[in-house]
Formats: C-alpha cells, sequence, structure tokens
C-alpha cells in the first residue's frame, strides 16, 4: 500500500499498536453505549477515540482507515451533540464500520492495504444521518483570491517565498458523480500535507470534515517539490477526474475559479490529523510512566529466569552438601550465605517477571459483550452479560489459550440454556435473561465461572442424546445418576441441539472446552438446577511457566505430577490391592479405583502384569474433577521425592508428543524430569476399566 513519503516502520508499528488498542475501546464502548445511551462522558469518549484514529491513519496515508472513521465520527458527533437518539440501527452501523476497520488493519498487518468496498459501510453512516447528506447541495463561497487578502495567509505565503520555497496553485477536481466528495478532498488534501505545507485551502479541512464541500478542492501549497510530483500522487485518489499545479501569483488569483462552499474558507492547519492528536494519552490513559515491549522478548526473559531458578536449586544444593562436610571452612561459610543471597535474588526476580507477565482478564472479557449482543440478536433472545472480577491478574499466555473454551461456553449458555421469550415468561423470570462471566483468585489458581439464569440442563435430553450416540446403552443410561448423566455432555460428538444453527448443533464445542482446559492443567466442571440455570467452572494455573508439582520416582526415570490433580498420598499393603476382571485396583476406605504403575502407563507397556504383591508401595490419588463421574485414579510410584516448584520446558520438535508426557524440566542436579499428563492417564485407566466390564458382559451373555 501507498504510505506517506516520511513515514517509519518504527512509525507504523506505533500506529498498529495504538490503533489496535483504539479498536479494542471502541468494541466495547459501542456495546455499552447501547445501554447507557445518556452517558455524556462514554459518547465522548467513544467520540474521541474515532477521532484520534481517523487523524493518525489520515498521517499515516491509510485512506480508506480515515475515510470510514470520518464517517463514524460525523455520526457519533451527531448522537453527541443530541441531534441523533441511540438507537439499535446506530450501534448497528457503528459495529459493522468496526469490522470493517479490523480488516482494515489486519490487511496493514500484512504489509498492504485491504480489498475492503467501505462504500456501503460509508453509505450506511450517512443515511442514517441524513438521506439526502449525498446530494452536495452547497452554496456559492469566496474564492483564493479572497482568502489571500487575509493577513495571516498573505504573512504564511510570504514567509515561504523567503524561505526559498515555491507556492503553488493546486486544484483537484473530482467525478461530478460521485459521492465520496468530501471523503476524496479529504484523501487529496492528506496527499498535500505529506509532501509540504498548506497554505490555505478551499474547502477547509474544517468544512471537508462537516462535508460543505463541491466537486473542487483547491489549496495554496508551499513545497520544493516539483509540479509533477505533487500531482502524480493526487492523481492516484478514486474518483479524481484531473488535476491542476501552477506557480502561484497575485495574477492567477483572479482567474481562481469559485468553490461551492457553505461558510468562509479558512487557513488551513499544516498537517492533517495533528500529530499531537496522536501523542495524547488516549481514552483511559492513566498519569503513569510505561513502555512497549515485544512478548517475544518477555518469553525470552522468561526462560532466562527459568534457567536461573534451576540454577539457584543446584548452588543452594551444591552449597548445603559442601556445609554439611565441612562445617568448620570459613570459605565455606562464605559460598553458602552468597547462596543464601542468590536464592533470595533469583526468588524475587522470578516473581517480578511472572508479574511483569500478568494481565487483568478483563482484557478478554471485554471482547465478550460483543459475542453477547450478536448471540442475542441471532437467536432472538434478550440477554445482559454481567462481568465480574476483570481486575484478576493471570499469565497472558493463560489468556491467550483461554478465549475459545470461554467462547464455547459463553455460546451454550445463550443458545442452549437461555430458554425462549415465551417459555422464561410462563415461568415467571424476566424478559432478559443474565449470563454472568467472573473470575477470582483461590489458593494459587484463578476460578472463572460462567453462569446463566436460564433452564438447565435437560439430563433426559442429555441421557437420550448419549444413547443415540452409542456411548451408552439403553440400560446404563436408565441406571446411572444424574451427576453422571450431566458428565455425559464432554463427550465427543454429543449435542442436544434438535437442530443445526450457526450457533450449535454440530456436534463439536464441549469436548473441546475439556480438552484445551485440561491442556492448560486445568479443569472444567459444570452444575445445573432444572428451571433455575447452569454453572461451568474453570479452575485454571496462573501461569503456564511454572507449576508446582510433586516429584516421584517410577523405575529410573523422575517425573513431576501438578499439584492441582493430586489428591492425597498413601502407602498400599496387600489388603488394599487386588483386581476386577484382571485390571489392578485399590481400595481406599471403601472406595475402590483402578490402580496403574505410572511407568509402564507412560511407557504403553506391561498394562496386562499381576496385581502388586505384598510389598509396600506409594500410590499417588489423582482426580482431573469434582463430579461423580470424574472417579479418581491411583498411580503407583517407587517413591516421593519432593514438592517444588516445577519450571516447564518444552520437549521440543525431536521427541515430539508422548502420550501420558505434557512436558520436561529440569532438577537444580541436572535431572530430567518429565510432567505427566494427569487427564490423559486417568482417561486411559477409566477407559480401560470400561472396556473390561464391556468384555466381561459379553463373556456372561
Amino acid at each position: 500500500m501507498t504510505f506517506a513519503n516520511d513515514i517509519t516502520p518504527d512509525d507504523l508499528k506505533v500506529f498498529m499498536q495504538e490503533a489496535e488498542s483504539l479498536l479494542e475501546l471502541l468494541d466495547e464502548d459501542i456495546i455499552r453505549l447501547e445501554q447507557e445511551s445518556d452517558n455524556s462522558e462514554l459518547l465522548q469518549e467513544i467520540f474521541r477515540a474515532a477521532h484520534t484514529l481517523k487523524g493518525s491513519s489520515g498521517m499515516l496515508g491509510f485512506q480508506l482507515m480515515a475515510g470510514l472513521t470520518h464517517a463514524m465520527e460525523d455520526l457519533l458527533d451527531r448522537v453527541r451533540k443530541g441531534t441523533l437518539p441511540v438507537t439499535p440501527e446506530i450501534v448497528d452501523a457503528l459495529l459493522a464500520s468496526l469490522d470493517g476497520l479490523k480488516v482494515l488493519m489486519a490487511g496493514l498487518a500484512d504489509g498492504e492495504e485491504a480489498t475492503l468496498d467501505i462504500e456501503p459501510l460509508v453509505s450506511q453512516l450517512r443515511a442514517i444521518i441524513d438521506p439526502s447528506a449525498a446530494s452536495g447541495a452547497t452554496q456559492a463561497g469566496p474564492s483564493i483570491a479572497e482568502i489571500v487578502a487575509a493577513p495571516e495567509v498573505t504573512a504564511r505565503i510570504d514567509a515561504a517565498i523567503e524561505a526559498g520555497t515555491p507556492v503553488y496553485h493546486v486544484t483537484v477536481h473530482i467525478d461530478p458523480e460521485s459521492d465520496w466528495a468530501a471523503v476524496r478532498c479529504f484523501q487529496a488534501l492528506n496527499e498535500l500535507t505529506a509532501r509540504g505545507e498548506v497554505i490555505a485551502s478551499i474547502p477547509s479541512q474544517q468544512q471537508i470534515e462537516d462535508e460543505q464541500v463541491g466537486k473542487t478542492l483547491q489549496a495554496l501549497f508551499a513545497t520544493a517539490e516539483e509540479p509533477d510530483v505533487i500531482s502524480a500522487p493526487l492523481t492516484t485518489v478514486a474518483d479524481v477526474v484531473d488535476v491542476s499545479v501552477v506557480p502561484w501569483s497575485g495574477a492567477a488569483a483572479s482567474e481562481a475559479p469559485t468553490a461551492a462552499e457553505g461558510t468562509p474558507a479558512t487557513a488551513a492547519p499544516a498537517a492533517v490529523g495533528a500529530a499531537k492528536e496522536t501523542g495524547e494519552a488516549g481514552p483511559r490513559a492513566e498519569a503513569q510512566q510505561s513502555v512497549r515491549i515485544d512478548v517475544d522478548r518477555l518469553d525470552q526473559l522468561m526462560n532466562m529466569v527459568g534457567e536461573l531458578v534451576i540454577d539457584r536449586t543446584r548452588i543452594a544444593q551444591i552449597s548445603r552438601m559442601l556445609l554439611t562436610r565441612h562445617k568448620e571452612d570459613d570459605q565455606v561459610r562464605a559460598l553458602a550465605e552468597t547462596s543464601a543471597h542468590i536464592v533470595r535474588v533469583v526468588d524475587e526476580l522470578h516473581t517480578s517477571m511472572m508479574q511483569v507477565r500478568m494481565l487483568p482478564v478483563g482484557l478478554l472479557f471485554s471482547k465478550f459483550p460483543r459475542l453477547v449482543r450478536d448471540l442475542s440478536r441471532s437467536t432472538g433472545k434478550q440477554v445482559r452479560l454481567v462481568v465480574e472480577g476483570e481486575g484478576t491478574e493471570i499469565d497472558r499466555s493463560v489468556i491467550e489459550k483461554i478465549k475459545d473454551p470461554l467462547v464455547h461456553l459463553i455460546r451454550n449458555s445463550i443458545d442452549h440454556g437461555v430458554e425462549p421469550l415465551d417459555v422464561r415468561r410462563a415461568a415467571g423470570k424476566p424478559d432478559v435473561a443474565t449470563v454472568r462471566l467472573a473470575a477470582q483468585h483461590e489458593s494459587g489458581s484463578i476460578v472463572i465461572t460462567i453462569d446463566d439464569d436460564g433452564g438447565g440442563i435437560n439430563i433426559a435430553a442429555v441421557r437420550a442424546a448419549a444413547v443415540r450416540r452409542g456411548a451408552l446403552t439403553p440400560e446404563a443410561a436408565e441406571r446411572i445418576s444424574d451427576d453422571d448423566a450431566l458428565q455425559l455432555i464432554w463427550e465427543p460428538g454429543l449435542s442436544t441441539a434438535q437442530r443445526t444453527t450457526e450457533v450449535s448443533g454440530r456436534g463439536v464445542g464441549m469436548d473441546i472446552v475439556r480438552r484445551d482446559v485440561e491442556a492448560l492443567n486445568g479443569r472444567v466442571d459444570v452444575s445445573t438446577e432444572p428451571g433455575m440455570g447452569t454453572r461451568f467452572t474453570l479452575r485454571l494455573p496462573l501461569t503456564l511457566a511454572t507449576f508446582g508439582g510433586l516429584l516421584v520416582r517410577s523405575g529410573n526415570a523422575m517425573y513431576a505430577l501438578p499439584l492441582s490433580y493430586v489428591q492425597e498420598t498413601v502407602r498400599t499393603d496387600s489388603a488394599s490391592v487386588g483386581t476386577v476382571m484382571t485390571k489392578s485396583v485399590m481400595n481406599l476406605r471403601g472406595d475402590v479405583m483402578p490402580l496403574l504403575r505410572l511407568r509402564e502407563a507412560i511407557s504403553r507397556t506391561g498394562t496386562e502384569r499381576a496385581p502388586l504383591g505384598d510389598e509396600p508401595v506409594f500410590a499417588v490419588v489423582v482426580k482431573a474433577g469434582d463430579g461423580e463421574r470424574d472417579r479418581p485414579v491411583a498411580v503407583v510410584v517407587d517413591e516421593l521425592v519432593d514438592q517444588q516448584e516445577i519450571v516447564v520446558k518444552s520437549l521440543g520438535e525431536y521427541l515430539g508428543k508422548t502420550r501420558g508426557v505434557a512436558g520436561a524440566s529440569i532438577l537444580g542436579d541436572g535431572e530430567v524430569v518429565l510432567i505427566v499428563d494427569v487427564p490423559t492417564l486417568i482417561k486411559d485407566a477409566l477407559q480401560g476399566s470400561a472396556d473390561a466390564s464391556q468384555d466381561a458382559g459379553r463373556k456372561a451373555a
């Protein structure tokens, strides 16, 4: 795409960062505007964001974005001044234009202007303001000669000539059939501004913004460029049919044509979309110093801090060992003191680095009011979103990965949970349903809940769907408890929707939610109350870089189990272990659970070994959820080693994805630790038990 000639890559990067922030702000605030139409501060904030985006994109030479934001700004100005009331039609038009701006931004990120026709969007905005706005009916105004008579303009011309800068009279003719005269004038004026000083113009910048334009733009222009260099970019502006660039002289003034204007023209500003606009703090900016940093650099710093954490542990181990052997050695004691200091400093550095990576979850939540509004209109339901705990902080890597599961759950709440209007009224409920999205810290994790006041999950329909999918036999579906039946919603392909819509009913979604959450070492639970609503609860780690882990040894290998899945550790004996249908089980206080050896479960060997003998072993009881269907599993290990913070390392492309292993880490002594994928381990164990039961049933038959 064509940028202004003085734009640098750094300027473009700063613009894109600012524009992205402004688009996010507009997305959130335009939705709020529909509910808070009398909020003058909110209106001013939206107007200011659009105005800033128009000015900065115009300076960059990104004319499509400048033209579209100009039309948005014009509509917002009418609303701000009370000329137009806030209506769903206006909000729809603003949101549609906002989507157009996002398309343009995506193209800009790829290094080229998106091929988006903004005319329908601009026409939609203009039609709301005034259906006859495109008629172009204007009144006669002053000529260039009359403007030059103004002392300010004369002084600027004289100053340019004295500096040795030629002054030109530029005339731009726009296609008489064009409905975009104001936008074309705005684009042409920006092209001139990028190459010199616009001393005066007819129409002026303000008149262009007010759409008091005809089909001709005239400008007095001071520049060192040659006439053909001046005219070349002007001829590329759409709807421009002719460009004239002639040296300015007082005699030429009498020959200058009269522009169609509604009010007297004034001297044009030195730059269109002056830099002071884009340099302002912007909406909601706080008076604090900040610096932008690339995300990749943050990740690199986090990796380096992780290495320090590993070395810190190693130094502490060596120091303790030497101090035990040489208690009276002054140098060893000095080393121990230095080691203790390094441990404290690295711990503080690690904590500070984690805080740098933390972001308020509100950055993610702010995207959902638009989603709820769109879903409400597409389903014909009235739904309001209540957001709580936006300030709760979480690692940015978790925010990136949790967006899709939350989208699935919100879609499910609106499409499946919220009843049609007539059903709600018959049940005595308010017409407007409520979906609540909340976040809070709890025991070193972040807990996110999504609940609605809809009709709840139809357990009978879930049972029927499970039978249709072949997940259960009709007899088994009748025997299982309601809580177990509720957990069937996580089964792949299971859907209770009667028909497929744009929102749901395709048999995908809920199993993906659980898979994505468990991939983060988190878990998701569901509870429901018929006629009252449904709640989904996600418990997630605050960061993916480190986690609290239980170190265990099985065979010659060391493993780490995330503490979020560990229920307890026990020492087994021959009385507590046995077999059921050839599968090992453990009886823990009357609760019979599958029993598996960790090393064999991960290596996928020895699954048919005989039950454990009389020798006592250690078992770690793990569980992925709180529902009745989320049964615990006992994992047999040879040794319980330690409990400590684990720094997560990728296994790399060479090793690839190993079932049952989620990653790796390195201990202070250099030993490699495999991080256990507990949900997969549990799933395999429970599936093995179910297969054994089915085999036994078939043999008995």
